[in-house]
């Protein structure tokens, strides 16, 4: 993807729906009203899995650090499933809540007393569709199980109709799957997630690892199948590889796209039908004689933004014209050229607002005045500036604005400026070269292997992920302020050209979420009418929507009258274990640990 492609689909924002957000909401009043709530004992344990010693890097633990060992089910709400310590699939499924019922296998993977020994991650399952299961066994096995109807009152065994070694047979979860129909052809596409020490480098004559010694690799793996075949083929194979592990994983409705949120990219390193084009190192110098460089840099706090210009050695404090207003500002050279002048993103604070000439460097502050919010460029519509996070990327771009505006013949040749001796690449530290990433959401395109969509959402703390629809993939809530906004990733249409949807808000959701330090797990349910975050322990807090009360109040204080209210809930465990998973319903709250499956009814009429 050329550097100019990139720029336009990085050029994209999150758009927030205001319809969907409640300026008037004033907080959530505690409701001692009583949750139904019952137990059922989990005789043969949880499959739990820890990480060796080894793989205690950021790579492994971004990946596999927290794992939620209960899975749901959107095709039937009343069945959850989790994978017992003899390696048997347990399913539990409400009939009676007068009778609770205990768990019941309905499948065993193979080897497991064999393998369990071996490097592995936990087991990890989807369900494509209503008569299907993906699992990956954590041990480089991956199974397309025909289930039949999940929802009857004796469930029978399911069968295994595909099982292949997949990622070179290393430790991988399962990240996302979905089934699609097609006439007489049935397709699955599935995504698996493992991590690889790094292969040495030859270089010199010298053999050493890369920087980090572990990379993240996607296996986005399609499988067909027509209606008078039983089995499953393998009809593409797609390799991603990244960095980091990514913080949000799903597949495009249709599967003609993968939406990723990591650190850093991922790209497409194979694909078995369309072959991946590398770029040609003329073409990408051709792109870089194109691109205009940066007319300034900016860079951004929680409170404060700061514009660095770099100016003619001629240009002193009087030449320097300055207008600032709380939504708009004017800078200029007398006598020169236009440095900078429009209607500023959001409002800043005029007072705390100042601005410093030091030789050709002329920085400029402004004061956000609504602090913690992060901006997606200084003045609306100009593209002149450059944001960056990297002091070496700026400390670059600003002695090549030197050159350009030096009157001087030209820059000495060793890149020295004014005689005095430049820092070396070897003078500088790891720490120097380790700024904080940005994480930026972005889709790849299947077949073009390119990003046709990114935007940035390192000023959005990602509060969770939950799935909404059985074949869309799962939205993603991140905090806008306080509040908490999900978006649901769709196909772009001509009608809505951005595939990020702001599907609904959970009012001070990020406020509410900050305040809880032990939280391990959030979901919500799939009709967004609550949500619930988890304790690593005995408690669940429970937020649901506003809704209609009988009797209006009036605010004693504003005068102002309220018809909505929002409630919270607590749910207090009769024991102390370890929450393990969490899975959120219409109707219901499932919480397990490691001795026990709590079913709390959250919808009571």
């Amino acid at each position: 993807m050329s550097r100019i492609e990139m720029a336009a689909a990085c050029s994209e924002v999150l758009r927030v729906n205001r319809d969907l957000l409640d300026s008037q909401f004033d907080g959530y009043k505690l409701s001692l009203d009583p949750l139904p709530i019952y137990s059922i004992s989990v005789k043969s344990g949880v499959d739990e899995v820890k990480l060796r010693n080894e793989e205690y890097t950021l790579q492994h633990m971004q990946a596999f650090g927290l794992t939620n060992y209960l899975s749901g089910d959107l095709w039937n709400p009343n069945c959850v499933y989790f994978i017992d310590s003899d390696w048997r699939l347990m399913q539990h499924r409400i009939v009676l809540e007068s009778q609770p019922s205990e768990p019941v296998a309905v499948f065993t993977i193979p080897e497991g007393a064999t393998r369990r020994a071996a490097s592995r991650h936990s087991v990890s399952l989807g369900f494509p569709s209503s008569d299907l299961c993906v699992l990956s066994d954590g041990v480089g096995h991956l199974y397309i199980l025909e289930t039949g109807c999940r929802d009857q009152f004796e469930p029978s065994q399911w069968k295994v109709i595909f099982k292949r070694e997949v990622c070179n047979g290393a430790p991988a979860i399962l990240q996302d799957s979905m089934c699609r129909v097609k006439e007489s052809e049935i397709q699955v596409d599935c995504v698996l997630l493992h991590v690889e020490k790094t292969a040495p480098v030859q270089e010199n004559g010298d053999t050493h690892t890369a920087k980090s010694d572990y990379e993240t690799y996607l296996e986005w793996i399609t499988l067909k199948k027509t209606t008078d075949q039983s089995q499953f083929e393998v009809e593409n194979s797609r390799q991603l590889k990244g960095k980091t592990a990514p913080v949000y994983c799903g597949l495009e409705e249709g599967a003609g796209g993968l939406f990723l949120a990591s650190e850093t990219d991922f790209t497409i390193i194979s694909d078995s039908l369309h072959p991946v084009k590398e770029e040609v190192n003329d073409e990408i110098e051709k792109e870089e004689e194109e691109t205009p460089l940066p007319q300034f840099t900016w860079t951004q706090t929680g409170e404060d933004i700061t514009l660095t210009f770099i100016v003619p050695e001629t240009v002193s404090k009087p030449d320097i014209h300055m207008v600032m207003e709380a939504d708009r500002i004017d800078i200029s050279i007398k006598n020169g050229k236009e440095l900078l002048s429009g209607a500023l993103y959001r409002l800043i604070d005029i007072s705390c607002c100042t601005w410093t000439l030091d030789k050709r460097k002329l920085e400029v502050m402004l004061s956000k005045e609504d602090e913690g919010f992060m901006w997606t460029e200084v003045v609306v519509g100009d593209t002149r500036g450059e944001y960056v996070v990297d002091p070496d990327q700026a400390r670059e771009i600003h002695e090549r604005l030197a050159h350009l505006t030096s009157d001087a013949m030209g820059p000495d040749p060793s890149g020295n400026i004014g005689g005095k001796p430049g820092i070396s690449p070897q003078d500088l530290e790891e720490c120097d070269m380790n700024v904080e990433n940005e994480v930026c959401i972005y889709r790849i395109d299947g077949k073009k292997h390119t990003i046709s969509h990114k935007v940035c959402i390192s000023s959005h703390q990602r509060l969770f992920q939950a799935r909404l629809q059985s074949n869309h993939p799962p939205c993603i809530c991140l905090r806008h302020d306080v509040d908490g906004i999900v978006w649901q990733p769709r196909p772009v249409t001509a009608e809505s050209p951005s595939p990020w949807h702001h599907e609904s808000t959970f009012n001070a959701l990020g406020y509410v979420q900050a305040s809880k330090r032990n939280c391990k797990f959030a979901s919500c349910a799939p009709d967004m009418s609550y949500c619930v975050l988890c304790d690593c322990s005995k408690h669940a807090y429970i937020y649901r929507q506003p809704a209609d009360i009988p009797s209006p109040l009036r605010n004693r204080k504003s005068g102002r009258v309220v018809g909505q209210i929002a409630k919270q809930q607590v749910v207090s465990l009769d024991a102390s274990d370890d929450i393990l998973g969490l899975q959120a319903t219409n109707e219901r709250l499932f919480i397990l640990t490691s001795k026990k499956l709590y079913v709390i009814r959250v919808k009571v009429e």
